[in-house]
């Protein structure tokens, strides 16, 4: 099962490294390489309409893959990102603020840890926590349960990051950088 989806997720995340309050995590600006090696297991959360279409044969296939997947060594994925003093204020600006709610629990200068709440159509909840030994470096656990009851998938990621430069070239206006690599 490719993971891109969720290091995109991860991506995400790192946007939110600071928060309002008197300590924000110091983190410099600019374009990162991120790294993630990602697990995911259980059923993903599919609709009930798309649920009902499947016949037996096709649910029993789909969950055989995922197990399969689930029991694999994760590959790490390496991407691009650009971090910005936006993202460092609004926090999540991409997420859908109306169903997703995010909540600092905890900021110091070389940690910070946050709560994702998901109520809408898709429900989920996780933390991310990241720490931040250098302004350059980070590292971070992301901890993500998405859906209910048998159709529930947890996502678990490690990340590591190092601050590549103050300029994000092309990465400027797309924080999510579509050139993720795989490492072999």
């Amino acid at each position: 099962m490719n993971t891109s989806r969720f290091t995109a997720t991860a991506a995400l995340l790192l946007a939110a490294l600071s928060a309002a309050g008197a300590d924000k995590l110091n983190v410099k600006v600019g374009l990162w390489e991120i790294t993630s090696i990602s697990r995911i297991s259980g059923t993903p959360p599919l609709p009930k309409e798309v649920l009902d279409k499947m016949t037996p044969q096709q649910r029993a296939d789909m969950e055989a893959k995922i197990k399969a997947a689930s029991a694999e060594e994760p590959e790490p994925e390496v991407s691009s990102e650009c971090i910005t003093q936006e993202d460092l204020e609004k926090p999540f600006n991409s997420a859908n603020a109306e169903e997703c709610s995010q909540t600092i629990v905890r900021t110091t200068r070389n940690t910070q840890e946050i709560r994702l709440v998901c109520s809408g159509k898709t429900k989920g909840s996780g933390t991310f926590r990241v720490t931040s030994p250098t302004p350059e470096t980070m590292t971070g656990d992301l901890d993500l349960k998405v859906g209910e009851g048998a159709n529930t998938m947890t996502v678990t990621s490690k990340i590591k990051g190092r601050w590549l430069g103050a300029d994000c070239g092309d990465d400027e206006d797309d924080s999510e950088h579509d050139e993720d690599e795989t490492v072999e």
